[in-house]
């Protein structure tokens, strides 16, 4: 195949995969958002060297001018680390504000960076090292398909393309209500390989499609750790509260019969990155989801812990009333 016909391959596939854009997007009523997506273009030319100071400075703004965000993410902080002090709980806070305007750095470089342009040779492919990545490997050779299980720390946007650098796969996401988000959600985070190939987006809602993909032998990463209120949630205890949970890793384990590889993705102080694949979780599923989800709760514990203030606390994961 020739060049123009590859490109022409890769044109097609964008369109099949990245909702339409709809002329309704430039009604008044989203021109907000137009105005914020045009001030993360333009903090997405800061040079790397300055993206963590630069994030942090824009995280502290935040701390100051979302106080009900703040109120949630304290009150958070104060369940999931009753044992510490209450000196050592704010300064997690302020750190994990400092976080979120990473994430936005972040979310400018995984939305417009280089690999957008050459994925092959991007980069971002200098920024992040992988430990365990043996695991992962080992999961996909066995010919089953392969749950990427990545709870939802402030990296999660850079999380999916430094995936991408080792391996294809889907990405489930939850479409967002607005119209106009889940369309630029859902062209930033395309990834398209050198090759034609790309990162298809996957919604939580289509189960179909998400067992066809493991079925088939492929790779998909899954968010599962948030709170869950539909019908089918469970009740299980994370950081020793009880919290409405979602049992579908354990589920899809059993109806597809894949293998589930932890993934933990970890910003560095110096601003680069480590992405770390444990070992496909055996005897998984045991058959009893409270169990399941209940082990993988430990899991995420246990990274928290090691590195609390870059865990999405700003999510009502306990659905508390008043904070």
């Amino acid at each position: 195949m020739n060049d123009k016909s590859q490109k022409q391959v890769s044109t097609q596939t964008r369109r099949k995969h990245i909702p339409d854009f709809k002329t309704q997007f430039l009604h008044p009523k989203y021109w907000g958002i137009w105005l914020g997506l045009g001030l993360l273009k333009l903090l997405s030319f800061t040079p790397f060297k300055w993206k963590l100071p630069v994030g942090k400075a824009l995280g502290k703004l935040l701390y100051w001018i979302a106080p009900k965000r703040r109120r949630l993410a304290k009150a958070n902080i104060q369940i999931a680390f009753s044992d510490r002090s209450e000196a050592e709980q704010n300064r997690i806070l302020k750190e994990h504000f400092e976080s979120l305007g990473i994430n936005l750095m972040e979310m400018g470089m995984v939305w417009w960076g280089h690999h957008k342009k050459d994925h092959d040779h991007a980069f971002e492919r200098s920024i992040v090292t992988y430990k365990g990545k043996e695991n992962l490997v080992q999961a996909q050779e066995q010919g089953k398909g392969v749950l990427i299980l990545a709870p939802h720390f402030t990296t999660l946007e850079v999380t999916g393309l430094f995936i991408s650098f080792l391996t294809n796969y889907h990405a489930v996401y939850r479409p967002h209500d607005n119209e106009l988000m889940d369309y630029l959600i859902a062209k930033g985070r395309s990834i398209e390989f050198n090759n034609g190939e790309h990162v298809e987006p996957v919604s939580n809602a289509n189960t179909r499609k998400m067992l066809k993909v493991l079925k088939a032998g492929k790779s998909m990463t899954i968010l599962p750790d948030q709170r869950y209120r539909a019908k089918g949630h469970i009740e299980v205890p994370f950081f020793g509260r009880s919290a409405q949970s979602n049992p579908s890793t354990s589920k899809i384990a059993k109806l597809t019969d894949c293998l589930v590889v932890p993934t933990f993705t970890r910003r560095l102080p110096d601003g680069h990155y480590e992405v770390e694949f444990l070992p496909a979780l055996e005897d998984f599923p045991s058959g009893d989801d409270y169990a399941d989800t209940l082990r993988l709760h430990h899991l995420y514990e246990e990274e928290i812990r090691q590195n609390p203030a870059q865990y999405l606390w700003v999510h009502n994961r306990w659905n508390l009333k008043d904070y």
